[in-house]
């Protein structure tokens, strides 16, 4: 974690880079109101943590300890006897069952009802796809136990991140990137056909099936967290923090585009055998990444419902200024904004402030243009070639380069 001195200092050296000055800039901490971070506690029932620095509550997901669900387990004919604990998911447990006639292996999923019948409802339509051909965990059965539901599925070998440590860290070489990335694509290809995104791809959430006989066939796990893409309106509670796409912490429309920044992020943590994101909080997260990557165009920022709990919006209306100061100044008269043009430039039209309707900035804005005549059809500017011979300058006078301007003039 960059820490609250480090990461201004951090800003400030990366705001005074001209290359990337940003058009948004970075709120500060106190501004935001984060709590601090670092309380975090888990698998405690009904517990409140702090968590990627704010306020977030756990569910229990499940009733108890684990001597509570059954060491039989019985659905029609078939009995599952009791082994040990696998882990946990999205909204529920899982255990290592053997079915009792043949031996084999199973895990099976206890999960609260009402998340377990969305997800059954998910897992229903991913087998009906054929799940060995397009790498997705298989569901062998499902039925109710109490007041739970239970998905019987394959029992794979390891998580990647299990991998990851048994390695002691070491990055994968991109030989041994590729089949996993193909398998992951596959996966992804097949569920935007039927209209699902996973929404928690992660390195937990990505299995070997059999890593000793087969040491790079991998399996999407884990469909708790999945959703139907009508479904995905600007909720914010999809993914984790290192795997998050912006466009969900930003609070933007989405689409099945967030599992492939999963994805991207799942690929890099295996090159660098650890976490490409920092997963402290979800400002050192954005932070990282506009470090990395740059800054995000401003038309994807401005579709954002929660993008000003990050960055100053002040700073977006400025840049529109300076790009009409900087056209009307242009050195080659022959490139110099029109009339025309200038009146139908964004920080007269105000037109990419057009779904800001509640922003006082705006609003303020918006009243004080009042004074002016409305602008609709204008005639054409005269030819450029009109002045072209009573506008000859000295050469000794004719500008050079690329003009650059910095201004920093609130409007």
């Amino acid at each position: 974690m960059l820490g609250s001195g480090g990461l201004f200092g951090f800003l400030r050296s990366f705001a005074s880079t001209p290359a990337r000055q940003p058009h948004f800039c970075f709120l500060s901490l106190r501004r935001l109101r984060l709590l601090p971070v670092g309380m975090v506690i888990h698998g405690e029932p009904g517990v409140l943590i702090i968590s990627f620095g704010m306020l977030c509550e756990i569910k229990k997901d499940i009733q108890g300890s684990d001597d509570l669900l059954p060491v039989v387990l019985k659905s029609g004919k078939i009995t599952y006897l009791r082994e040990n604990k696998l882990g946990e998911g999205s909204f529920g447990k899982v255990l290592h069952y053997k079915i009792q006639d043949t031996s084999e292996d199973v895990a099976v999923k206890f999960i609260n009802r009402e998340e377990g019948l969305e997800e059954l409802k998910m897992l229903k339509k991913i087998n009906a796809l054929d799940p060995d051909k397009n790498c997705f965990l298989k569901m062998l059965d499902h039925f109710e136990y109490k007041s739970l539901i239970c998905v019987v599925s394959e029992k794979l070998d390891q998580t990647m991140s299990d991998v990851i440590l048994k390695r002691n860290q070491r990055p994968f070489d991109v030989c041994e990137l590729r089949p996993v990335a193909q398998q992951l694509l596959v996966a992804l290809r097949a569920l935007k056909t039927i209209g699902l995104v996973h929404c928690d791809i992660k390195l937990n959430n990505l299995m070997f099936v059999n890593h000793q006989s087969y040491p790079y066939k991998v399996k999407l796990i884990d469909f708790g967290l999945a959703r139907e893409k009508p479904s995905l309106s600007r909720i914010s509670d999809i993914q984790i923090v290192g795997y998050k796409a912006p466009e969900v912490v930003f609070g933007c429309p989405l689409d099945e585009a967030v599992d492939m920044w999963s994805v991207g992020c799942v690929l890099a943590s295996m090159y660098k055998a650890k976490h490409f994101y920092p997963r402290t909080c979800l400002y050192d997260y954005i932070a990282s990444i506009i470090h990395m990557q740059g800054q995000p165009p401003d038309k994807i920022l401005l579709q954002g419902i929660r993008v000003y709990e990050f960055f100053n919006p002040i700073n977006t209306f400025r840049s529109k200024f300076k790009s009409l100061i900087k056209q009307m100044l242009c050195v080659d008269q022959k490139t110099r904004i029109t009339p025309e043009e200038a009146l139908n430039h964004n920080f007269i039209t105000m037109k990419h402030l057009s779904e800001r309707t509640k922003d006082p900035y705006v609003t303020s804005a918006r009243e004080i243009m009042s004074v002016c005549e409305p602008v609709t059809t204008m005639q054409p500017d005269a030819p450029k070639s009109f002045f072209k011979k009573k506008n000859k300058r000295d050469p000794q006078h004719r500008g050079v380069g690329v003009f650059i301007l910095n201004l920093n003039v609130k409007m």
